[in-house]
């Protein structure tokens, strides 16, 4: 027999022979913690890139998501599992779907019993109505006004989830419900994966962030909406956080000849007047996307006040008179708000719109599109838009856009800039977009007048590639707006041009 004894140094055990059993056992144990040790050095040591998604018909708008992982696996994993999250929820709240469970319960006799995610909804919007004395109100739907009963809620929702309509007046969810949704795939996801540093999901200009890493947010300046502009000011959010804008600038309509918002006084039916665009910081996108519309119902004076008056939230203000006001804990300097902007003639220089074309079936992924200007020699001189799908981080300029790859000093110019950023605005359009050249080169210095080609190239991934060049002389003169041939990919493509002279 062999004889064995333990000597304990410390945390350490020193095993000398004995029973081959025991020392396998011990030999297994420290393999496993040096094997747990080396997987923790791992995970901490792997850095996280940045892949961003970018998508076409998402909720009627566009989407962006933005996605610190170690690798593209992942990434890819994370963007399917929003999407999926985003179809789910479209189902239930959906106020354009007939099918969804928002319009069947829109529909349905009392009572009702209702989803969880429906009665959250519901519940929220109440609780918005209440807080601002009727400014939210879901049954605000143009020309309608709710003033008669706007005391009155418009339903009751129990703890079961059954739900009772206490009017017959319809409903719309479109003030909150895509905070709602935003809120939903950010959780979802963030809970989902462990090695998410950082996520930020943009639908049509409603953010809603999560991780670590701070984020930079401009806000678009509703006098200048191309999407290549200036922002009006950027901040930086920290953490998890709801952002959202409201403003009719992107879907207002006319009457009698005047530009009206979409945004409707609960308490008179009547679009809002003095308000040009809210946006809204808030813990939340839910309630980021409901207090903004409310703040553009108040105005300035009474929906500063609101957001003072709630805890951990900011807003600017823009009025139609062009000041801009803040609340007082904006996260931003002095200096780049509270001034005053040009608000009653449109900003000069050569104004592009076209939209994206919608092929068979739902969202899609946005094509890579650049749009820039040529000198009489072809060399560009100006890139005012480029938009690339990246698997990796970092810029990586695709060769199907053939025309404007080919020129490397362009290239190396644009690679120093973010052409795409994160910015919250207005939801637009479904695949409706406008640059804007200012009259300047990618340099910065002053265009000078001769000919020029305006050139606009769309190219999808395993799909089509489609380019449109158009000669255009800047002399000083306006050019009233042209309309260009369409594509299988580009369509309501024109373009205009507003002399400084003239916008001044």
């Amino acid at each position: 027999m062999h004889q064995s004894s333990n000597c304990e140094l410390g945390a350490c055990t020193l095993i000398l022979p004995g029973s081959l059993h025991q020392l396998s056992k011990h030999m297994m144990r420290l393999v496993f913690a040096l094997g747990f040790l080396c997987f923790g050095v791992l995970q901490h040591s792997a850095r996280a890139e940045t892949f961003q998604f970018n998508h076409e018909h998402v909720l009627g708008t566009s989407l962006q998501l933005t996605v610190d992982v170690p690798d593209q696996i992942t990434a890819r994993k994370i963007e399917r599992a929003a999407l999926s999250e985003i179809d789910r929820l479209n189902s239930v709240l959906s106020s354009y779907d007939a099918a969804s469970e928002f319009s069947k319960w829109q529909r349905a006799k009392n009572p009702t019993q209702v989803s969880c995610d429906l009665a959250a909804v519901l519940r929220r919007a109440e609780h918005w109505r209440m807080a601002t004395a009727g400014a939210f109100d879901v049954r605000a739907i143009s020309g309608a006004s709710v003033s008669t009963s706007s005391e009155q809620a418009p339903y009751r929702v129990s703890t079961t989830n059954e739900t009772t309509r206490l009017d017959s007046a319809s409903i719309s969810l479109d003030a909150i419900a895509k905070g709602y949704i935003l809120d939903s795939v950010s959780e979802k996801v963030c809970k989902q994966f462990d090695t998410l540093s950082g996520f930020t999901i943009n639908i049509g200009g409603d953010i809603r962030t999560c991780g670590d890493a701070p984020l930079t947010v401009g806000v678009t300046d509703p006098f200048a909406a191309s999407e290549n502009d200036p922002s009006l000011v950027q901040f930086l959010v920290e953490g998890n956080a709801g952002v959202a804008t409201s403003g009719g600038y992107r879907r207002g309509h006319l009457n009698a000849g005047e530009r009206q918002s979409h945004i409707i006084d609960p308490r008179s039916g009547q679009s809002v007047s003095e308000v040009a665009s809210v946006t809204v910081i808030a813990p939340n996108a839910t309630d980021a996307d409901a207090s903004a519309t409310a703040v553009s119902v108040l105005g300035a004076s009474d929906g500063i006040k609101l957001i003072e008056g709630l805890d951990g939230y900011h807003c600017l203000v823009v009025l139609n008179d062009g000041q801009v006001l803040a609340s007082s804990n904006w996260p931003s300097t002095e200096s780049d708000v509270l001034v005053a902007m040009q608000s009653d003639e449109e900003k000069p220089g050569l104004i592009v719109d076209f939209k994206l074309n919608r092929p068979r079936g739902g969202r899609y992924r946005r094509p890579y599109v650049a749009v820039w200007l040529e000198d009489e020699d072809g060399y560009p001189v100006k890139t005012a838009l480029l938009w690339l799908q990246t698997d990796q981080p970092g810029p990586r300029w695709h060769r199907d856009l053939t025309r404007w790859y080919r020129n490397d000093r362009m290239r190396k110019v644009v690679e120093k800039k973010n052409m795409i950023g994160t910015i919250s605005g207005a939801t637009r359009g479904p695949g409706e977009y406008q640059a804007r050249f200012d009259g300047t080169d990618n340099e910065g210095n002053k265009l000078s007048d001769g000919k020029y080609t305006l050139c606009l190239e769309v190219a999808r991934e395993h799909g089509t590639y489609q380019i449109i060049r158009e000669p255009v002389v800047l002399d000083g003169k306006p050019i009233a707006a042209k309309e260009l041939k369409s594509n299988v990919e580009m369509s309501a493509v024109k373009f205009r041009y507003v002399p400084v002279s003239d916008a001044e």
